[in-house]
């Protein structure tokens, strides 16, 4: 027992290290392609470095998952090809005694995720944003992201439901001023737009069509409606502050914004306060799904690829694209709802483990 347990380890874990690396390489070759260009443009090496290797991190979320998927499938679809899971059972092995050991590594993993997931990941987000911030080199058009609250303009809280090129649609502006106007600003489509005024100040600006603003002025205090209405959000000449979103939160950080997001998004007091934190318990468990899908995937991967009953590799592959495609969608549509919190779109992010795992319990419970 003890021979065949380290037999199906040393399997199971070089597959799965080999197929990492291959897809944290790939993943990265973004990042890789960033980093040349800042250097091609004279920017110091060590922010760029920083920038990098704080990028890292955010690809292993999905790379360790698609590998454990990957080396279950492979590793055992070759056992059961070569007659070696049924050489197993001869000798009196279940299938849970068979996979006990890619399992546990399973555990393992999905612990390691949950720490990168809600620690190193968000804390090298947050680093890379800040050393891109101080090369100068980030877009302020790339700032406005789409269905984010966005706090990174003075006296401004901007949120964009979708976006293309300079064109924007659902488009929110909370405006704040010391001791002065605090007002909503609701307009149906906008453009987006980089001015230089009388003093060569670079200016950010956005023109608003069929507007609703609520209050229209300190001295009517009440909603008024405007067919187009101009918006100046940012000076660029100026350094602008650098705010935290979603992705650079840790967990305690997103538990206390899903409780109280007034916390993080003091500009919208006495607004709707649901879209943001759901924006954020989408997050949350977006984070802890991706990290417990590595024990779910073993759980389906082993029986499937016994089933297959294959020894080539892209067949392996295949049945791993397929299964990743319908996870991921789930997890797409959780993110894309999350601007409509009456659809439960966190408790949407749990549908393909909890059809993973159950699929997986049952391929299992018949082979025995």
């Amino acid at each position: 027992m003890k021979t065949i347990t380290l037999y199906i380890t040393r399997t199971f874990l070089l597959t799965f290290v080999a197929t990492l690396v291959v897809l944290v390489f790939v993943m990265s070759l973004g990042a890789i392609f960033k980093v040349t260009d800042y250097l091609a443009r004279g920017a110091p090496w060590r922010p760029v470095l920083a920038i990098f290797l704080n990028g890292l991190p955010r690809a292993l979320p999905e790379a360790v998952p698609i590998s454990m998927l990957i080396a279950a499938l492979l590793t055992f679809g070759r056992l059961s090809a070569d007659g070696e899971i049924t050489a197993m059972r001869a000798c009196g092995l279940s299938s849970w005694q068979i996979m006990a050991s890619p399992l546990a590594i399973s555990i393992v993993m999905a612990i390691a995720c949950i720490y990168v997931n809600n620690v190193a990941m968000p804390l090298g987000h947050y680093n890379q944003r800040l050393a891109i911030a101080q090369l100068g080199r980030e877009s302020p058009l790339k700032l406005l992201e789409e269905g984010r609250f966005v706090q990174d303009f003075p006296g401004y809280t901007v949120y964009v439901g979708s976006k293309k090129g300079d064109r924007l649609k659902d488009i929110r502006i909370y405006e704040t001023r010391k001791g002065g106007l605090n007002r909503e600003v609701r307009a149906k489509t906008g453009i987006v737009y980089i001015t230089t005024n009388d003093e060569d100040d670079v200016e950010l600006s956005i023109d608003l069509f069929d507007v609703k603003i609520d209050p229209l002025t300190d001295d009517q205090p009440w909603p008024g409606f405007i067919g187009q209405y101009s918006v100046k959000i940012a000076n660029l000449s100026q350094r602008r502050p650098y705010h935290k979103k979603e992705t650079d939160l840790f967990f305690g950080e997103l538990v206390d914004g899903i409780r109280n997001p007034v916390k993080f998004f003091p500009q919208m007091e006495g607004k709707d306060m649901s879209v943001p934190a759901m924006t954020m318990a989408v997050e949350m468990n977006k984070r802890l799904v991706l990290a417990l899908s590595c024990v779910a995937f073993v759980l389906l991967g082993v029986p499937l690829g016994i089933r297959a009953h294959r020894k080539e590799s892209s067949a392996g592959v295949a049945m791993s694209l397929l299964i990743m495609f319908g996870f991921y969608l789930f997890v797409i549509v959780a993110e894309t709802l999350a601007k409509r919190p009456e659809c439960r779109p966190d408790l949407i992010a749990w549908l393909p483990l909890l059809v993973c795992a159950e699929l997986g319990y049952i391929l299992l419970k018949r082979m025995n």
